[in-house]
């Protein structure tokens, strides 16, 4: 028998505090609601889990496989979540404040109203991924990839995303307002209605046939 109790939300919640959840198999578990503080879920197996409206802070998540996982309206703040997996991940709504998310993978995820504050996720491929009207600022996207991802009506103000690849993508109406955008590639992307008031581009950056867009400012090497 299981030691994981993954069909009763409060039993496990017990048993993750008292042993931790390292390498845990909880694919399939039911978390929906539940508040997680401090728990190590590094390597967890959590695909298809129900994390609707979870709570989940200063948890470890490194590795984390949370394939086609439904974490609608959840929250994910001063967390650790380096290489974890949110491949068609259900994500509508969802909050993640204040982590570091190097290489994690959001790839085809489907996450309108996604909000991304204050964290740094180097490497993290976003490619296909539905973020219609998400909130993606203040934070690091540097070597992102975001091919073939929907961005339309998404804001992306004071973020950060050197060599980021958005071949394909849709942005939209989308605001990119001082955003750093230094050898971005953005030549085969959709920037119809899209704002770039003060985002910052250099020689390196890729952009369509039309150039550089109205509002964007190229910054010499010397100056960066």
């Amino acid at each position: 028998m299981s030691k994981w109790p993954i069909g009763d939300p409060r039993k496990l919640v017990a048993v993750l505090k008292a042993d931790g959840g390292d390498k845990a198999q909880l694919s399939g578990a039911v978390l929906t609601g539940q508040s997680l503080k401090d728990i190590d879920l590094c390597d967890a197996d959590l695909s298809r889990a129900e994390l609707g409206k979870c709570k989940l802070t200063e948890c470890a998540l490194d590795h984390a496989r949370l394939v086609g996982a439904n974490l609608s309206g959840a929250t994910i703040a001063d967390s650790i979540i380096h290489w974890a997996t949110f491949h068609k991940a259900k994500l509508s709504k969802m909050t993640i404040r204040s982590c570091m998310f190097d290489e994690a993978d959001f790839s085809q995820a489907v996450a309108p109203g996604m909000t991304i504050i204050a964290s740094l996720g180097v490497g993290a491929k976003f490619c296909g991924a539905d973020l219609t009207g998400a909130r993606l600022e203040n934070s690091g996207f540097g070597l992102g990839d975001f091919r073939r991802a929907n961005l339309s009506r998404a804001v992306l103000r004071e973020s950060r995303f050197p060599k980021a690849n958005f071949g394909s993508c849709d942005l939209s109406g989308a605001d990119l307002s001082a955003a750093v955008l230094y050898e971005a590639n953005l030549a085969s992307a959709i920037i119809q209605d899209t704002k770039f008031k003060g985002a910052k581009y250099d020689r390196k950056t890729k952009w369509g046939k039309a150039g550089p867009p109205p509002g964007a400012l190229l910054v010499k090497e010397k100056d960066k």
